[in-house]
């Protein structure tokens, strides 16, 4: 696993138990031989966790921020904020995700399956922390009311060269998101796991995306525990997209699961199991990441 990246690893302090807080999760993933990762929460900005991480010497790791309610919605302050916490010069802030647990689409399939919290108690050990899934104003890209905040969020992505991640969205929505942001200068998006219930994009949608430049699809390993896809079902969207426009990812850091490092190795071999080859798994575990990293 030497020299591969992680682009989305939870980290805490959060509601939500984790693995690790910054500190950990640097010292973690030097330890297993990782290139670094980005932090992601579905709360906080993790830049000041990541600056603290920085000035321990543990600088693999890197901030992001998810445009959920907690930090305001579509909230171009929040970007300009953790924009200006840097470390000896360096941008701590990599990556800005669209809305997850408040995107309309993610609180329709909660509603569906039940769930009462946008937060459910079985993510936080038992304690209701979250709000009603009905009393949550959902946050849907294509409303002409956020179209103003939307484009101001892409301007700063695009100004700063940031990586723009399309959380937990619907289709329509992100193929309303992903044209927008190009036409607007944003270089490099990460189509988030695709595959899951929210968003479900083919093969073919995320080829029409990826022609646009820039755009590569986010292959979680988390899907398969969590979301039951197999192993055939994760290669088969490798194969159809190629590898040149895909990042592998953990999707880990929940408490009771194993550390990235263990997640990228066997999401790795069992990549290999469905015939992807060792050239295409460096390509998308280290060579796609660097290039989105600016490294």
């Amino acid at each position: 696993m030497r020299g591969s990246f992680d682009l989305h690893l939870h980290a805490g302090p959060e509601v939500i138990p984790r693995k690790y807080d910054a500190i950990e999760a640097g010292e973690a993933l030097r330890g297993e031989g990782m290139g670094g990762a980005v932090l992601k929460s579905h709360y906080f900005s993790t830049v000041p966790f990541v600056k603290m991480a920085h000035e321990r010497g543990y600088d693999n790791v890197w901030g992001s921020v998810t445009l959920n309610h907690y930090l305001g919605g579509l909230n171009p302050f929040a970007l300009r904020a953790s924009l200006g916490m840097q470390h000896n010069g360096r941008q701590l802030l990599k990556m800005v995700w669209m809305p997850t647990v408040h995107a309309a689409a993610h609180l329709a399939v909660r509603k569906a399956d039940g769930e009462q919290y946008d937060v459910p108690p079985e993510w936080t050990d038992g304690l209701i922390t979250g709000t009603s899934v009905e009393q949550v104003p959902p946050i849907c890209l294509t409303a002409p009311e956020v179209q103003e905040n939307l484009k101001e969020i892409l301007r700063i992505i695009a100004d700063n060269d940031l990586i723009l991640a399309t959380g937990h969205v619907s289709r329509e929505e992100v193929f309303h998101l992903v044209p927008l942001a190009r036409n607007m200068g944003v270089e490099k998006i990460i189509l988030t796991h695709p595959a899951y219930e929210t968003t479900e994009l083919s093969v073919a949608d995320i080829l029409q995306l990826t022609a646009l430049g820039g755009v590569y699809a986010e292959q979680s390993y988390a899907l398969m525990p969590i979301d039951n896809l197999t192993p055939a079902d994760v290669a088969a969207y490798i194969r159809g997209v190629g590898a040149a426009h895909t990042v592998m990812s953990t999707d880990l850091g929940q408490r009771s699961r194993m550390s990235s490092g263990e997640g990228m190795a066997l999401f790795a071999s069992l990549m290999k199991a469905e015939g992807i080859s060792a050239e295409e798994l460096h390509t998308m575990m280290v060579d796609n990441p660097r290039k989105l990293l600016g490294l």
